[in-house]
């Protein structure tokens, strides 16, 4: 997710992630469930940050066997209750030597699936958050999110899109190992599609982030002190200031 961030927790480990079409208000209390591609902004020394500031411009990228690389800007909404999505954005795909061959909107055409998993940055007590993308007190979660798009002049595929935070990447080894996970990252597929290599976006400071409205959802909260705490759906949710989203 971070490079610096990763290292430091490598070491620990060792020791012991334009124009969006997004959601109506009213689509938007029937898909609880957001998504943002996030920028990662460490604050403090890189080597040992003191936090971290999320920005909604994020633009994760993957590439394909042929070095070819498509980047992905946006946001959306999904209710896995009922199997519906909305969302989109922008997309470039560049060729091995960088030129930019297509660009265009990307658009959300239907929800497949979504794996929360348990888990947060687990950077001690002190470990500020900013920057909260999610409405107050909504909480976050990491996991993976695959959905039907359609990406314009190109056709259809399938984004996955996925939050492992350096905490969910202690609990669930798999995911480094075979898996070769080491952060928040995106891959596209079908049709033409055979962006697969998502290594490089892992170890950068692009990102996504999952959020959700719905009460009875667990995840980790933002009080208005900055230090994320844990929310279980016995919990309610303890209430954090709106902070101004960065562009």
């Amino acid at each position: 997710m971070k490079k610096a961030l990763i290292a430091s927790l490598t070491l620990s480990v060792a020791l012991v992630s334009s124009v969006v079409a997004w959601p109506t208000e009213t689509t938007a209390q029937d898909l609880p469930y957001t998504f943002y591609f996030t920028h990662y902004e460490l604050l403090g020394n890189p080597d040992n940050p003191q936090g971290v500031r999320y920005h909604s411009d994020g633009q994760p990228f993957a590439k394909a066997p042929d070095g070819s690389k498509i980047t992905l800007s946006g946001k959306g909404a999904w209710n896995p209750n009922s199997k519906t999505a909305e969302g989109g954005g922008q997309y470039t795909i560049e060729d091995s030597s960088g030129k930019v061959t297509a660009k265009g909107s990307w658009q959300v055409t239907d929800f497949s699936s979504f794996e929360q998993l348990e888990g947060w940055w687990g950077m001690g007590p002190e470990f500020k958050e900013e920057g909260w993308q999610g409405p107050p007190g909504s909480p976050s979660f990491s996991g993976f999110l695959t959905l039907k798009v359609n990406l314009e002049n190109q056709g259809d595929g399938t984004l996955v899109a996925w939050c492992l935070m350096p905490e969910v990447l202690a609990r669930y080894p798999h995911l480094a190992t075979p898996d070769g996970h080491l952060g928040d990252g995106i891959s596209l597929t079908g049709g033409d599609f055979k962006f697969t290599d998502f290594s490089e976006n892992e170890m950068s400071f692009e990102g996504v982030m999952f959020y959700s409205t719905d009460p009875a959802s667990p995840g980790y909260v933002l009080p208005s002190d900055g230090h994320t705490v844990r929310k279980t759906t016995a919990d309610p949710p303890r209430r954090a200031p709106a902070q101004p989203q960065a562009r």
